[in-house]
């Protein structure tokens, strides 16, 4: 196998596709390699991790004096082309009976030892059961206002992953770490004649992500019984679900509000910001207060330091006083972009939905989020 293309063409490809690699530093595991093959004048990009799998083509390699392929440590492999001129043209030249890769540009030359693809895991494929179309622009905004919201460290498996119900046109995503949760909806352009219930990954959702453009330009996700998978943008991903069962978390949802709220989203965030210096770091818990047209804000730690802040809402019934993650309000409010937000309340208070105050859907997507108010 040898051939030479500009580096600029592939070093953003394999950079992506590495991400799914097995992480540096640990066991000397074959996950840890890139998959790398050149056929027909395209090279093929391939990493797994078992439970996640990505791969890339990149057409029109004009230069092939052999075809093949091999595995390399693709950190090793990306970090050493990395900082090479990214304008100028580098060769891989796979020398098969000493197991070695020589990458070579310029001056620089990189031998890097190989692993036969023979050990390179395979990835099980399924028979598709379902199929949804979203835009691309769509399920970037579905991952990117609700990713934050799934746990990292939770036992229950559930909280681990994105939920995914979809009903004839409805979509409706949820995640959560039993703290908070993102409810979020939108509709498909073509609907689908059965439901489907199925958990994805934080890591499948991080990945996909990563290889989705900000365009109106479709893409599908087929799910198998196990498995997702979706190609866009010359990438492929295929992740294993999380199977496992869902609590029906609708009914979390106030099914009516009581009281709402306006308030100034970028407002409201930078005083946040402000207060937060002197919040206990055990609860990083901020006071809020809504009366007299005034939205009161106040924090307090362990050494009795104070900080208050007060911003101009619209408000004058009864007091609301309740204090909430300070962190998990931030993070909400990046995740909306309208100039205000709308705080709504349903007696008994334990918790508050945090939405925009707009009906005109970013990309068609409704975002609501719920915190539980946190006992100080």
């Amino acid at each position: 196998m040898k051939f030479t293309l500009p580096l600029v063409s592939f070093i953003k490809h394999l950079s992506q596709v590495s991400g799914v690699a097995g992480a540096p530093g640990g066991k000397d595991d074959i996950t840890q390699n890139v998959l790398i093959s050149i056929k027909n004048n395209e090279l093929t990009f391939k990493c797994t991790v078992y439970s996640i799998e990505m791969s890339v083509v990149i057409p029109g390699v004009a230069d092939v004096e052999s075809e093949g392929a091999t595995t390399v440590n693709a950190a090793k492999l990306r970090d050493s082309c990395k900082n090479l001129d990214q304008s100028a043209l580098v060769t891989f030249d796979y020398d098969e009976s000493n197991e070695i890769l020589l990458v070579s540009s310029g001056t620089a030359q990189f031998q890097i030892r190989t692993r036969n693809v023979l050990e390179f895991p395979t990835f099980e494929h399924e028979d598709v059961e379902q199929r949804i179309v979203l835009k691309q622009n769509q399920l970037k905004a579905i991952i990117d206002k609700s990713i934050f919201c799934i746990s990292n460290e939770d036992f229950r498996e559930y909280l681990k992953g994105m939920r995914f119900e979809v009903d004839g046109e409805n979509v409706s995503v949820f995640t959560s770490d039993g703290h908070r949760m993102a409810v979020i909806e939108t509709t498909l352009d073509a609907p689908i004649s059965q439901p489907l219930g199925s958990n994805l990954t934080r890591r499948c959702a991080a990945e996909l992500t990563k290889i989705l453009k900000d365009s109106d330009e479709p893409v599908e996700l087929a799910f198998t019984k196990n498995s997702v998978s979706t190609s866009c943008n010359g990438y492929t991903l295929t992740s294993k679900l999380l199977i496992c069962g869902y609590p029906n978390v609708r009914a979390v949802i106030p099914k009516s509000i009581d009281v709402s709220v306006e308030v100034p989203r970028a407002e409201l965030k930078n005083a946040i910001s402000r207060v937060n210096v002197l919040s206990s770091k055990r609860v990083n818990a901020v006071n809020l207060v809504f009366a007299d047209d005034r939205l009161n804000l106040k924090t307090e730690n362990s050494e009795h330091e104070v900080a208050t802040e007060s911003l101009n809402i619209s408000y004058n019934l009864n007091p609301i006083d309740m204090s909430l993650n300070a962190g998990y309000v931030t993070e909400v409010l990046n995740a909306i972009s309208t100039d205000n937000v709308r705080f709504c309340f349903a007696n008994p208070i334990v918790s508050t939905l945090i939405e925009p105050c707009s009906n005109d859907y970013e990309y068609g997507v409704r975002t609501r989020y719920i915190i539980s108010r946190v006992v100080v």
